[in-house]
């Protein structure tokens, strides 16, 4: 819920780890904070202007990391809210590695629909210190987006952080697990699997099971297992790419 208190913007929200809380008063936004937005879509980059106009912001746009170094210059934003992929050249979590080392003042708040950088593509990246990262399908109104903006400006990037929500979700696989719930994601069944592994379909139900153990995924229960490993598999790294 977001409410107006003279001139100041309040959202109410009981956690921000969970987009749909709205019971704690927990932001509020002096006016003429300045946020840049770096989005190489333009009517999301104009809708997420207008609302953050609306509620006091000053606001610039930039499509790709060389206008969002000229806007930083001449701009001088308060905080910077920015997508991981911007087209050729460099991507989002290149810029935001050069503002964390130029200018540390500057909150970082990554929006977009990866749910992790690794699933964006950038094998082994991590995220500068103190970023937030927001996916854009988890966002479900303006107050929360408000709140997760206040959190990093106020140093609590902490509570903001999607990306490690996701990962969570297969933290007990290591790698070889991790590549057989990858196969099992594209779709592809045991018996195909234990081709191309040059496995045992014996060995291949282990690995599975394996998964499925390491996932806490009931594999007796009204669920198909697969199915669940799939969802969870896509939540951390995306669509998988078939061959």
């Amino acid at each position: 819920m977001e409410r107006a208190l003279g001139g100041e913007f309040v959202v109410e929200s009981s956690d921000l780890r969970d987009p749909r809380s709205t019971s704690i008063l927990c932001c509020m936004f002096p006016e003429g904070r300045r946020i840049l937005i770096v989005e190489d879509e333009d009517l999301l980059a104009s809708l997420l202007s207008e609302t953050l106009v609306s509620h006091g912001f000053e606001v610039e746009t930039a499509a790709n990391v060389i206008g969002a170094r000229e806007a930083i210059r001449d701009f001088d934003p308060d905080a910077v809210l920015l997508d991981i992929s911007l087209g050729e050249g460099p991507s989002g979590v290149d810029l935001a590695y050069a503002l964390h080392h130029k200018s540390p003042e500057i909150a970082i708040i990554f929006l977009t629909k990866h749910p992790t950088a690794q699933a964006a593509g950038l094998s082994g990246a991590d995220l500068p210190p103190g970023c937030g990262f927001l996916r854009k399908d988890l966002v479900r109104d303006t107050g929360y987006l408000l709140a997760c903006i206040n959190a990093v400006m106020t140093d609590r990037s902490e509570e903001v952080r999607h990306d490690l929500e996701a990962t969570a979700l297969v933290a007990g696989l290591d790698a070889k697990h991790l590549e057989i719930l990858r196969l099992i994601a594209i779709g592809y069944t045991n018996d195909q699997i234990g081709r191309m592994k040059n496995a045992s379909q014996t060995t291949v139900e282990r690995w599975c099971a394996e998964v499925f153990r390491a996932l806490d995924i009931d594999t007796k229960g009204n669920v198909n297992p697969r199915v669940e490993a799939t969802r969870r598999y896509i939540a951390v790294e995306g669509i998988p790419e078939r061959p």
